[in-house]
């Protein structure tokens, strides 16, 4: 294996193993006398990225997870320093000796409050089984669904309710979960599954309150503090869209003795210089920063955090509307070939991301220390998109996709990428914009919207080119690569491939950890082949904390903030 490849690797481990203890150690910065953070009493400021959508099972982006995480319980929850799973809303469980039977017996006494913490109800059984029937239902669209069919009959009754010509009739009451009481779940899977407590811990897997849910109804359930209950650590009172979201902490959460934290501002930001100036003006407690800024920080002896949460970015192609030149395969890989991974890197980034090797990522692997290192083998020892442009084969594409789309000449290729706003990301397209130009002759376009306008117009496959992230929900290889089966919720390219369903089926199945690895494997080969996404980095973040916080402002892969137990300065 190349050997600066195998250095990268190795590097991304150590960061990933060593992350939670570096996260959940002390803030060496406190009683430097640089930055002493908010001024509000018991309360501290948290940049985010996302927070337009609330409602649960409609969630999809990192930050309105790490959002989702303080103000609901789910069955389990990962630990805040060590990142195992731990008892939330289920005190206990068993699952019985083939795996396939799981019951979990929910803590009493907890309860559900609403924006003005004030309590409704308790919180039984009978609000996962109604989440989740929720998640399963067609009609509210959720891009996550698929979470949910691992119980049994799942996707067949999800198939049926979609209307799938020729699926067989199920019934919700036919689905593997239900509530023997109000404090007994049983769970019934539809095989074997190593990691579904991994799965009951993410978000998407909230309970929730069905009279309230009734009352306020589908279409609007989420849609402000007060269409919503609580029953975390903290509850909402403030949400001002593509601005900010105010929680606080909630007296009725079943461990609130032990949360010192009053309250948590959770405040977007697109412009990278305007939140470095907020932090350094007493504004913000914590934000995420360029390799530019860590540098400065760096020099004046004020020592930056960083973690690895396994976050893949890559542009996905509209491959569904053939009318679109995108749609061509020749196009995207002279696209992907013409891409200067590294450059981007080190003139926007300026920090410590790498260049795409594959799609997976922060997964480990059988007998190697990640499943990539098994991947890039399998490919030779050499990355599936290369670091640095190769214009020789990024040419050969391009004239094979002129001649397909019958143009003369590349400036006749017609293609947008659809940009999230904020100044760095804009900075980025404008460097691969750029890129294009000259090594393809190609005039790419960009338009630049809101998250929120993104987001409805990727979910439509309203687009050419749009650039995303994607980090592991649990730490196994399925968690990337069934993104990309026929109908996946998540699966905004429109990408359908029999040859590679059947791949992902067949992981679901077989039961020897090497052979399902090589099974992903060829799943990794193939989307490379294909190529519905465009891989172009793995993420490496860099952040800051005020003095004020002590310890406790935990970062780790899979949960990207936990902030439960964080300790302020006195």
């Amino acid at each position: 294996m190349n050997n600066r490849l195998v250095a990268w690797l190795l590097c991304l481990v150590m960061l990933l193993c060593t992350g939670a203890v570096a996260s959940a150690a002390t803030n060496p910065n406190v009683g430097s006398g640089y930055y002493p953070g908010t001024s509000e009493e018991g309360a501290i400021s948290v940049e985010v990225t996302t927070i337009s959508v609330m409602n649960p099972i409609k969630q999809t982006y990192n930050t309105e997870f790490s959002v989702n995480r303080h103000m609901w319980d789910n069955l389990v929850k990962l630990d805040s320093e060590t990142n195992e799973i731990i008892p939330a809303a289920a005190e206990s469980w068993e699952s019985s000796e083939d795996g396939l039977t799981w019951t979990f017996h929910i803590r009493e006494g907890m309860k559900w409050v609403n924006s003005a913490g004030e309590v409704v109800g308790d919180v039984t059984a009978n609000d996962f089984v109604f989440a989740w029937s929720e998640l399963l239902n067609p009609a509210n669209a959720c891009e996550y669904y698929a979470f949910a069919t691992v119980f049994k009959n799942a996707q067949a009754y999800y198939d049926y309710a979609s209307g799938v010509e020729g699926a067989e009739e199920v019934s919700l009451e036919d689905v593997g979960f239900h509530a023997v009481d109000d404090y007994t779940l049983v769970c019934e899977l539809e095989q074997p599954l190593p990691y579904f407590l991994q799965y009951m811990k993410f978000e998407v897997m909230a309970p929730i309150y069905e009279p309230f849910y009734t009352e306020v109804g589908a279409d609007y359930y989420g849609t402000s503090p007060d269409t919503l209950l609580y029953s975390g650590a903290f509850y909402m009172t403030e949400w001002v869209l593509e601005n900010r979201i105010v929680t606080v902490k909630n007296p009725y959460w079943w461990n609130a003795d032990q949360v010192e934290l009053e309250k948590i501002n959770w405040i977007k930001y697109t412009d990278t210089n305007a939140k470095y100036n907020a932090f350094l003006g007493g504004e913000m407690d914590i934000i995420d920063i360029t390799g530019e800024q860590r540098e400065a920080f760096e020099a004046e002896g004020y020592q930056p955090s960083s973690y690895v949460g396994g976050y893949s970015y890559y542009f996905y192609c509209n491959v569904e509307d053939t009318e679109r030149d995108i749609s061509n395969l020749n196009l995207r890989k002279a696209i992907s070939y013409a891409i200067d991974r590294q450059q981007f890197i080190d003139t926007v980034f300026k920090n410590d991301n790498v260049p795409s090797p594959s799609f997976a990522f922060g997964i480990n692997g059988v007998n190697t220390e990640t499943f990539s290192e098994v991947v890039i083998e399998a490919n030779g020892g050499e990355p599936l998109y290369p670091p640095t442009a190769n214009e020789e084969l990024a040419k050969e594409y391009l004239a094979k996709a002129l001649e397909e789309l019958g143009y003369t000449d590349a400036s006749q290729v017609d293609i947008t990428f659809m940009v999230s706003e904020g100044t760095q990301n804009e900075l980025f397209h404008q460097v691969i914009q750029e890129q294009l130009r000259r090594v393809l002759g190609i005039e790419a376009k960009l338009e630049v919207l809101t998250i929120t306008e993104a987001r409805a117009r990727r979910n439509a496959h309203d687009y050419d080119l749009f650039a995303g992230g994607w980090g592991p929900d649990y730490n196994d290889p399925m968690t990337d690569l069934d993104l990309w089966t026929t109908g996946n919720g998540n699966n905004h390219t429109g990408y359908s491939s029999e040859e590679y369903d059947a791949l992902i089926e067949q992981a679901r199945t077989e039961l020897d950890p090497v052979a399902r690895e090589q099974i992903f494997v060829q799943a990794e080969l193939l989307l490379a082949e294909d190529m519905p996404i465009i891989p172009t980095y793995w993420r490496y973040e860099d952040y800051v904390v005020s003095e004020k916080l002590v310890e406790g402002y935990n970062r780790l892969p899979f949960q990207g903030y936990n902030l439960f137990y964080t300790k302020l300065a006195e």
